[in-house]
């Protein structure tokens, strides 16, 4: 996972915490429910999070093999520096 997905989860997963803990905290009053105020916030934000994660997590990551090239001295069966070439390798 890119560092860029790694940070955007994390916010993500840090608003979903934030909204919900915040729509969800109140006073503690004692009165009747009608029609289940307080909960709309709270869900929504539960909802948004989970289907938002879900996709994220779902996706497929495809890992690219990476091309390191460094360059290698090239000698003679003396011993001498005779010039240098490029070696790539994948991993």
């Amino acid at each position: 996972m890119s560092t860029s997905k790694k940070i955007l989860t994390a916010a993500l997963v840090a608003l979903t915490v934030a909204a919900g803990s915040l729509a969800t905290s109140g006073a503690a009053e004692a009165k009747p429910w009608h029609h289940h105020h307080g909960w709309g916030w709270g869900a929504g934000g539960l909802a948004a999070g989970l289907v938002i994660g879900s996709a994220l997590a779902s996706r497929p990551v495809y890992a690219e093999p990476v091309r390191r090239c460094t360059l290698v001295e090239r000698v003679n069966r003396y011993g001498e520096v005779i010039g240098t070439r490029r070696v790539c390798t994948y991993e």
